[in-house]
This record gives C-alpha cells, structure tokens and sequence, in this order.
C-alpha cells in the first residue's frame, strides 16, 4: 500500500473511533445515562458498575465504528495485516474517551473506591479489547450487521428508559446497559427481565443478520459466525466492568455472559434450517451434450507408448528411427504414426506412405567406361604421304 493509502485508512479509523466515543458520552450525559455527580453509598454501588458499564461500552463501539468508516478505505490486496494496522488506529481513536471520562469523575464519590483510577482502567480495557471489534469490522460485511444493529437496540432501550425522566423532568434511576429500565416497567418485572432482556435480543438479531447473510450467499462458516459481533461487546463491557454485589446488577452481568452464544445460535439457526436447493450456492454447469444434428468428431485411437517404441524399434528395409535430438514435435508425432501404421503390415507389404522413405535398389558401385576411340583423320591417305616425304629427301 502506498503511504497516502495507509495515511488514510489510518486517519480515517482515529478520527471516526474519537468521533463517535465523544459523541455517545456526551450523548450520555445528556440524557442522564452517566451521572458522576451523584454520591453513591456502599449500598448502592451498583449504580457505579452499570456506569462503568456503560463506559467500557462506549469505548469498544467507538472502535468498532472507526474500523467501520475505515473500510472503504481499503485496498482489494488489503490483508490481514493491513486490517489489523486499522484496528489498532480505531483503538487508538477510542482511547480518547479516558480524559473525557476521568474528569467528571473527580466530583463522583464511591466509598472506597478510587474513582478516577477505575474509569480511566475500564475505557483503556474497553478501548484495547474494541481493537478486535474494529479488524472485525474492516473484514466482515456480516460482523458490520451485527454491530450496527446490536448497538442500535441498545441504545433504543437506553432511550425508551430514560423517556419518563425526560418527560416529568425528575432525576431518573440508573439506566443499566441493555436492560429495559423505564419507569413505567414494575421493578419486580424489570428485575426478573434483566436476566434475559440481552439474550432474547441477541438471538433475534442473530437470527435476522444471519438470514441477510444468507441472502447474500455467504458461506455457511460466515452465515454461523454472523451472530457473534455484537453481544460480544455486550459480554466484554460487562466483564470489564464486573457482576455487581446485588441483584440488580448480578442478573444482567448472567444475561450477558450468555448473549454471545445466544448471537450465535440465532444465526446457526439462520444458516441450518430451512436450508434447500434456492439458498445453496450456484454450481458449476455441467458440460453440454452434443446435439443429435451435429455429432461429436470421431477421434483417432491413441496408440500406446509400447506399441510405437516396438514399431520404431522394429528391423525391417524403409523404417526410419524415431525423431530424436532436435527433432520438432510435430515430426516427432508423424514419424511415430507412420512407425505405428507399418507395424501392423507384413515387412513385404510396405508402402512409401506408410513409412515415408523410398527403398533404393542396392548399390553395386559404378561400372567404369572405355573412352571412345579416336576418329580416323580426315587429309592424305598413307602411301601420298610417304611418297611426299622421300621426295623431299632427293
């Protein structure tokens, strides 16, 4: 990747991870969520833990938010490496809620507890552990359903919670992390709801996410796992924050240990059931089979290896030896087709086509020629010449 690439998957992933930690904990304040102003009793400190709660909340969804925004931002080669690099600048971004926090509660007095230590501590885990949820988030399309729509019911039931003391104008109690808190719900029923308010929720919307999935021809491993993102940051932030010592606060942190296997049995139920041949995934094409008009071109028997190296080998006048050496791969295969045919004839029955070669008679050598005899001259006869040459004498 190129470093303007990485400059901005990485500046992308901080700002969006700041962005939205600072936009939910104002948001909080705003409603009453977080309330660090009020004086809380060794009897009382509940309302603390669901605080921090909501914190660690907070900072894990800001994380997966940056890895969210960060994903257009990758490249087709992008790895797992790469995505890891910008979850880690999601988390990062999401560490910037810790002042935000440890301010305000310097005017919180929980007996016994150092307070801004301990708010300050469950941001850091939160923010650390939203590195996870945001490389999640770079990866997955399924994993970015299930975040979204688990954050999204949370924080409509925070909202329908805190709607009554909005309404009248009246502090309102503690709002507690995926519980349904509203004043107009019994406490007995509330409490007794506290225990599977978070699992019910995660198993629908597990099975809802892992339908889209479905639809979108996912394979079954996505399909299983599609319900898992989002209880899990219910599960962390009520880890981090801790059980409680009522059971006001003890009944949810139980629901949410089991929201992340209720996610993932809504969506195993999304992948498994009902499953037929309209969801499964296309198949290759068979072949086509020729049609009876235009039949298949016949093919030449292919001539084993043993029968062409006993035909190349074998003795006989006009057989020539197999192409060896340089020889191309096109002479290769005609001499071993001629080598093949001549193997199946009698040696006397050989024909130039079949072997390509031209027998020749047998050299005898050359017969040598007697020069011609010399003509007879053309001029005096013998006798006139003898007479001529004694007369000269005289």
């Amino acid at each position: 990747m190129a470093f303007r690439t990485w400059a901005k998957l990485v500046g992308t992933a901080f700002g969006a991870a700041a962005l939205v930690g600072a936009g939910q904990l104002g948001l909080a304040y705003g409603l009453g969520v977080l309330n660090f102003s009020r004086v809380v009793e060794v009897t009382a400190r509940d309302a603390w833990t669901a605080e921090l709660a909501w914190v660690s909340w907070f900072a894990l969804t800001a994380a997966a938010a940056g890895g969210l925004a960060a994903r257009p931002r990758l490249t087709p080669r992008a790895g797992a490496g790469t995505r890891l690099i910008g979850g880690i600048a999601a988390g990062l971004g999401a560490a910037t809620i810790v002042p935000l926090t440890m301010q305000p509660a310097r005017s919180a007095q929980v007996a016994g507890v150092n307070e801004v230590f301990v708010i300050g501590a469950c941001a850091v885990l939160g923010a650390a552990a939203g590195i996870f949820a945001a490389w999640a988030a770079l990866g997955r399309n399924a994993a970015r359903w299930s975040l979204l729509t688990l954050s999204a019911v949370a924080w409509l039931l925070a909202i329908v919670s805190v709607a009554p003391s909005l309404r009248s104008g009246e502090p309102g109690s503690p709002v507690r992390l995926g519980v349904l808190d509203a004043g107009f719900v019994p406490d007995d029923l509330a409490e007794r709801a506290s225990l599977f308010v978070m699992p019910a929720v995660a198993l629908i919307c597990g099975v809802v996410v892992g339908l889209i999935a479905r639809r979108r021809q996912l394979s079954i491993v996505a399909i299983a796992l599609a319900g898992l993102p989002g209880p899990a940051l219910l599960t962390l932030a009520y880890l981090i924050a801790g059980p409680g010592s009522t059971r006001a606060q003890e009944m949810p942190y139980w629901g949410a240990m089991t929201a992340a296997g209720a996610g993932v049995l809504g969506s195993v139920l999304a992948a498994v059931l009902g499953r037929g041949p309209a969801t499964a995934r296309p198949e290759k094409p068979a072949p086509a089979e020729p049609t009876p008009d235009r039949p298949p071109l016949p093919q030449r028997d292919a001539q084993p290896e043993s029968a062409i190296a006993k035909a190349a080998t074998k003795s006989g006048p006009g057989l020539p030896p197999v192409a060896t050496g340089r020889a191309t791969v096109a002479a290769r295969a005609t001499v071993a087709a001629r080598a093949a045919v001549a193997a199946q004839r009698p040696d006397d029955e050989l024909r130039p086509s079949d072997t390509g070669v031209i027998t020749m008679p047998p050299f005898d050598g050359f017969t040598p020629q007697q020069p011609p005899s010399p003509a007879p001259k053309q001029g005096h006869p013998d006798g006139e010449i003898s007479d001529w040459v004694s007369g000269l004498g005289r």
